[in-house]
Formats: C-alpha cells, sequence, structure tokens
C-alpha cells in the first residue's frame, strides 16, 4: 500500500525522482508549518568544524590543489616548511594522514597559502586565500560591522574567481553542499542574531568523543568492548 502511495505521489510530482538520487525524501506535512512566528531556517546555525574546517577546506580546497600541485609535490612543500614555534610541521607530509582533526585542520591551514605560492596559478592563490580568509573571520570572537563586511567580502571573492578551477579541469561545477551553506547559512546573519560562531560551532562538543568513547575503548580488551565501555564511564 505505502509502495502505491509512493508511487501515486510520484506521479503527481509531489515526489520527484531526481530526490532519491540525492537521498532526499519528501516532507509533506512539517511538524513547524504552522508554529506560529517561527522561521525553521534560523535554527540552522553555522558549524566550524564540519562546514569550514573538514567541509569546505579539507574534503574541497585540500582536494583541488592535491590535483593540481600532485600528492608527492604537495607532500614535499610540507616536508620543507622549516621548524617554527607555534607551528605544527607535518615531516611526513599530509597523504599519510587518514582520520584528521578539527587541530590538525586548524594547524594544516595556518601554512597553506605559504607552501601553495608558486606551485599553483596566482589566481588558485586568490580562491584559496578567499576561503581562509573566510574562515578567519568567521572565527573571531569579536566582531564589528567592519569585520562582518570583510567576511562578505571573502566570499565574493572567492565566487569571483572559482572558475579557474573549472578551466584547469578540477572541478566540473560548484553545486556542494558545504559551499552552498556558506551563502544560505549566512554566517553574518546568525552571527548578528546569535552572537559569535564559537557558540554554536560542535567542535568542542566533538572532543568529548575522547573522554567518553576513545579512552572508554582503549580502557577496554577490544572484545565485546560496549559493555565495558559503559561500566568504564
Amino acid at each position: 500500500m505505502s509502495l502505491l502511495l509512493s508511487f501515486l505521489k510520484r506521479k503527481k510530482g509531489q515526489h520527484p525522482t531526481e530526490f532519491e538520487d540525492f537521498g532526499l525524501r519528501t516532507i509533506y506535512s512539517p511538524f513547524w508549518a504552522n508554529l506560529p512566528h517561527t522561521d525553521i531556517f534560523l535554527a540552522f546555525t553555522p558549524d566550524l568544524l564540519h562546514q569550514l574546517h573538514k567541509g569546505v577546506f579539507k574534503d574541497h580546497l585540500v582536494k583541488w590543489c592535491l590535483e593540481i600541485v600532485g600528492e608527492a609535490e604537495m607532500d614535499a612543500h610540507f616536508k620543507a616548511i622549516p621548524d617554527y614555534p607555534g607551528l605544527r610541521h607535518f615531516k611526513k607530509g599530509i597523504s599519510a594522514i587518514k582520520q584528521w582533526t578539527g587541530t590538525e585542520h586548524k594547524q594544516m591551514q595556518c601554512v597553506f597559502i605559504g607552501l601553495l605560492a608558486g606551485a599553483v596559478p596566482s589566481q588558485v592563490l586568490v580562491v584559496a586565500r578567499a576561503i581562509l580568509d573566510f574562515s578567519y573571520f568567521a572565527q573571531l570572537r569579536t566582531h564589528t560591522s567592519d569585520t562582518l563586511k570583510y567576511l562578505e567580502n571573502a566570499l565574493a571573492v572567492f565566487h569571483a574567481n572559482k572558475d579557474i578551477l573549472h578551466e584547469l579541469e578540477v572541478h566540473e561545477h560548484f553545486n556542494i553542499p558545504k559551499l552552498h551553506q556558506l551563502l544560505h547559512y549566512d554566517y553574518v546573519q546568525s552571527i548578528l542574531l546569535y552572537g559569535t560562531t564559537d557558540g554554536f560551532n560542535t567542535e568542542l562538543l566533538e572532543h568529548l568523543h575522547i573522554d567518553f568513547t576513545k579512552e572508554a575503548y582503549q580502557a577496554s580488551n577490544k572484545q565485546d568492548y560496549e559493555e565495558q565501555m559503559a561500566l568504564w564511564l
């Protein structure tokens, strides 16, 4: 019966087949539809860890630059950076790292522009700097009208120069959810409404995985560990 109803809804255009391609499901009567004085989209706040550090930077910008520079060359640039107090030296490059933390993402961002200089076309460097400028302005714990303007300008610079990635055949399109979120989650509006982004960043909560998951697992004998982890906690 449910299959028949789904077919009828799809036939009427209420459940487009394209939804399935993107893993989407139609919601016909959302719980918030008739709530007074409610804009449900304001409940979606920016997330520095998953949107910027892991999403736009690691999953996209780093990947694009790797395709331009090459994995071996990128590793060589990371290895060649001299030691300096306060900066992490990736002595083995980055290709061997399988699990990244938010801290490692931020450590890599500190040196990323420097190691790209001379290795990528100048317009790609502009794109990379715009993304990192946006990230750093978004992380500020105090804002003024000027800093919010700089935040918007950084995103505008990225969009004005991003076509170079298409010209270099690095990426075919920019219909990327994480990039889309930068515009439609509107960091400026969220900051004006709710304060700086550290107030709704998931990075602090993710750190609890160390105490509540990783350390508990290490304390087990790795066999039937769920019960042992619960007892350890």
